[in-house]
């Protein structure tokens, strides 16, 4: 009878560590409006409408680019474009920047939430 006590107490233990894990990892790792960040992203990854930066920053790729000639109906977004490059969001400011070598591109931030 002890013996079961102390399985069910490792179980329990077991179990209430694997719930911390995981909400751990489930940390939202998207950008927001109020985010401010300048940082120089060597490694940039485009999966499936998301770009993530330096493997820890989300942002949608679909953000478009402001203040450009369309060709041929075609509309640039973020997701068009692969590092490296510096990032720069200001806090509160809907405008992302990118800059590869000496051009600055311009985009419309979007929230993934």
């Amino acid at each position: 009878m002890k013996n079961i006590g102390i399985f069910i107490v490792i179980l329990v233990v077991v179990f209430l560590a694997i719930i911390i894990t995981v909400q751990g990892n489930n940390i939202d790792k998207s950008l927001k409006l109020e985010s401010d960040i300048n940082i120089f992203a060597n490694n940039v990854k485009y999966n499936k409408g998301v770009v993530t930066l330096e493997d820890s920053i989300s942002i949608s790729g679909n953000c478009p680019m402001i203040n450009t000639l369309t060709i041929n109906d075609f509309q640039p977004t973020l997701g068009d474009y692969s590092g490296p490059y510096r990032f720069i969001k200001e806090r509160y400011n809907d405008t992302i920047k990118i800059v590869i070598i000496n051009d600055t591109l311009r985009f419309k931030f979007i929230s993934m939430h």
